[in-house]
């Protein structure tokens, strides 16, 4: 390393190349079936369970990124890459054949095993070849396409719906795969630091079964149907499960989740950010095109639209954030100015009204997507900081499990109250029609312009609500902001 730059040998142009057109190939599911999930809801009938098909997704990235963080410090990242985008591909083709919500949920579950390869292995990858001073202008472009993704995901996927239909924007994957795939064989010649010892399988098992519980226990809380006895012992089995597996890895030598990190406040803060970012961010960018198509009797193509401003603002912050940072090697003043944004933003959703017009809610949106991706990398850039590079792998992953975890909590419970919250008011709604046709976009998109106004009222009284909850959420993250500490960012050459 010489001057900040990367090390002499490492063509880090065409390597960083094929890393953005991973990210922007694993970022497209996560928001493409956002726009499309009334039309899915309406022919495979489950108004009930459509939060599994965002969950199973987030919980499947989540229990695999540690697995993947540490089987890349051990063995080197490149290979697993491509194995994460053919598991991804595979059951993409999957997810277009699906026959029913629990055919969709599962092979949507699959989907997110390799997702979280995807997802977690280029900023470790990046750790390899820069400083952490000069990470930030790398990790900034990746948040970047991420937004792009964001952009393109719900149009095309509103598109298609409209169009081929909703099976098309799963298959919509195979090409970009293919062109990944391809780029993904270039960085098979990448020499990447690995470490030494062997696979925490207790960890594996132990990490696995605590998230599930977790998870199943926050999903079923808002299932009606579910007794509270099953709650209570998915509750009771996360808890044990929870318990087990920091002793585990404790006493590991070869620990899936290195828990000497959590030594580190700086790491610690930076995963409550994360969390923070999961539960927050992605919640809103699951469900609120589908609110938008429904209070507003748009097209699912049109309701895709929403998102585009809240993605022109994380392009915005995370590239003038990450340049900043790389300047002056200061950031905490973005997670705490982010976070007091964000909340404020979410105070202010909660007042939305169904007549409110679209462009007050697209600025909104915006300031929402300014305020999130003025922070969003740089905790991973904080704690990477402050970890030696032999685990940077693991501290990768540990956020990114820990972000996912947000994600898949925060979809479930948003989520849960949502559909629960609309099928309560959808079965005794006073409008004279059936339930089904108020959760069904094109049967609702039939009705007088009376009743269409009845059912966006439904929809605001089932939705808007849960922004009170986001809200304090970030309103969490302000608090971590102002306890986050700002440690010198080392310009030294990864590995050493």
């Amino acid at each position: 390393m010489q001057d900040g730059k990367p090390a002499a040998g490492i063509r880090i142009g065409r390597v960083y190349v094929a890393l953005l057109i991973i990210v922007l190939l694993g970022a497209l599911d996560h928001t493409i079936v956002a726009t499309a999930l009334p039309t899915v809801v309406g022919e495979l009938d489950g108004a009930r369970h459509m939060a599994w098909v965002i969950t199973s997704y987030a919980l499947a990235m989540a229990v695999a990124m540690p697995i993947y963080g540490r089987l890349g410090d051990r063995f080197g990242r490149p290979a697993l890459m491509m194995i994460a985008l053919a598991i991804f591909l595979g059951a993409s083709v999957l997810c277009g054949f699906a026959q029913d919500m629990f055919q969709l949920s599962l092979y949507r579950g699959i989907q997110g095993l390799g997702g979280a390869g995807m997802a977690v292995l280029p900023a470790a990858i990046i750790a390899d070849l820069v400083p952490p001073r000069q990470r930030p202008k790398y990790l900034g472009p990746l948040g970047s396409v991420f937004g792009i993704a964001t952009v393109i995901s719900p149009l095309v996927g509103g598109a298609i719906t409209d169009t081929v239909g909703w099976r098309w924007i799963f298959w919509i994957n195979l090409p970009v795969g293919i062109l990944a795939l391809a780029m993904a064989f270039s960085l098979r010649k990448l020499h990447t630091v690995r470490g030494n010892g062997g696979v925490d399988w207790p960890g594996i098992i132990s990490m696995v079964l605590f998230t599930c519980s977790l998870v199943g226990a926050v999903a079923f809380s808002t299932e009606p149907d579910v007794p509270g006895e099953v709650v209570l012992g998915l509750g009771v089995a996360a808890a044990v499960f929870g318990v087990l597996f920091v002793g585990v890895e404790i006493r590991s030598r070869n620990a899936l989740v290195p828990m000497r990190m959590f030594r580190s406040w700086p790491v610690v803060n930076a995963a409550g950010l994360g969390l923070v970012i999961g539960a927050g961010l992605f919640s809103v960018v699951a469900y609120l095109p589908s609110y938008v198509q429904m209070a507003y009797s748009t097209s699912a193509s049109v309701a895709g639209m929403i998102l585009l401003p809240l993605v022109l603002g994380m392009m915005v912050s995370t590239n003038l954030s990450g340049w900043i940072v790389t300047r002056t090697g200061r950031y905490k003043v973005f997670p705490l100015a982010g976070s007091a944004l964000a909340a404020a933003v979410a105070i202010c959703l909660r007042f939305l009204q169904p007549g409110t017009p679209l462009p007050v809610v697209a600025i909104l949106i915006a300031l929402l997507g300014l305020a999130v991706g003025s922070f969003m990398q740089l905790t991973v850039v904080a704690a990477q900081n402050a970890m030696p590079h032999s685990v940077v792998g693991g501290v990768t992953a540990s956020l990114g499990y820990l972000r996912e975890l947000g994600v898949t909590v925060g979809t479930a419970v948003f989520g849960g109250i949502f559909a629960t919250s609309l099928a309560h008011a959808s079965v005794n709604n006073n409008l004279g029609v059936p339930a089904s046709t108020i959760t069904d976009p094109h049967a609702a998109q039939q009705l007088s312009d009376t009743l269409q106004s009845g059912v966006a009222e439904i929809y605001a009284g089932a939705f808007l609500p849960i922004f009170t909850l986001l809200a304090c959420i970030f309103g969490v993250g302000v608090l971590l902001s102002i306890f986050m500490p700002e440690q010198r960012l080392s310009e030294a050459q990864p590995g050493k």
